[in-house]
């Protein structure tokens, strides 16, 4: 196998900038203004658009994009807060349902536009036209065949993990009226929510985030093997091992169900 040539380096560590970067500066935009991860946002978004706001946790899960115990200790929490009940199916008795609660909806409707602008900033008011055409093309080919296509899956589903809040403003005039300031924004959202384009961003995000725990898991199982934050910044690209134990410590809060194999990153 040969090495990258200094193109390909150059290139690859900017790409991978772009992939530690960007979700950082939108993350960090969820946990200020709403003491959010991206995935308890996701939950809260995929509920406010689905019939009744209610879901089986199954669906739920497969809908976020996170394994089960993942969604249910989310779940959990988003229940402290009021924003969020679990009852019991009512159709066949079995399994549980995730419901929005009012005071859920109404923070999803006060919070999405602060997302949806925050995004805008950090993807589309970098690129032209032109070049969200050409991005459209390279995450497209980027992405394997069975990370764009999710058999059963509806094209839209992973949409609501970046910009797609087609169900949060509409339904509910009171709640529009509650940030008319954001109205050109909310329209501007559900529009490229209708874009092949956004919904390409939307499942590079899902990837992302499969990238990301796999990412949390290598930098364990290096502490575990006993290599050094300084060895461990080096291959990540980083140049000093401070911002690795930054980058390791938001990887440990975005999956807070992760438990370390190695007592030294604990």
């Amino acid at each position: 196998m040969p090495w990258l040539t200094a193109r390909e380096e150059r290139v690859w560590r900017l790409f991978t900038a772009v992939l530690f970067l960007l979700p950082d500066e939108v993350e960090a935009q969820l946990q200020r203004d709403a003491g959010l991860t991206h995935f308890g946002y996701g939950v809260l978004s995929a509920l406010s658009e689905a019939p009744a706001r209610a879901m089986r946790m199954t669906d739920l899960a497969s809908m976020a994009r996170g394994s089960q115990s993942r969604l249910s200790h989310q779940v959990a929490s988003l229940e402290r807060r009021g924003w969020v009940r679990r009852e019991r199916a009512a159709e066949d008795g079995r399994g549980s349902v995730a419901v929005l609660t009012d005071a859920g909806y109404a923070k999803v409707a006060a919070i999405a536009p602060g997302h949806v602008a925050a995004v805008r900033s950090a993807v589309f008011d970098a690129l032209s036209p032109r070049q969200l055409d050409e991005l459209e093309g390279i995450c497209t080919a980027l992405l394997r065949s069975e990370i764009r296509e999710d058999p059963g899956d509806d094209p839209a589903s992973g949409r609501q993990a970046l910009v797609g809040h087609r169900g949060h403003l509409e339904d509910d005039t009171d709640s529009s009226q509650a940030c008319p300031q954001n109205e050109d924004i909310r329209t501007s959202a559900e529009t490229q929510a209708d874009e092949d384009l956004t919904a390409g961003l939307a499942r590079i995000s899902d990837a992302r985030s499969a990238v990301d725990f796999t990412e949390l898991q290598l930098i364990d199982r290096a502490r575990a093997q006993g290599q050094t934050w300084e060895q461990i910044a080096s291959a990540l690209g980083m140049p000093d091992r401070r911002q690795a134990q930054t980058r390791f410590r938001r990887l440990r809060e975005r999956w807070p169900e992760y438990v370390p194999m190695s007592a030294a990153s604990r």
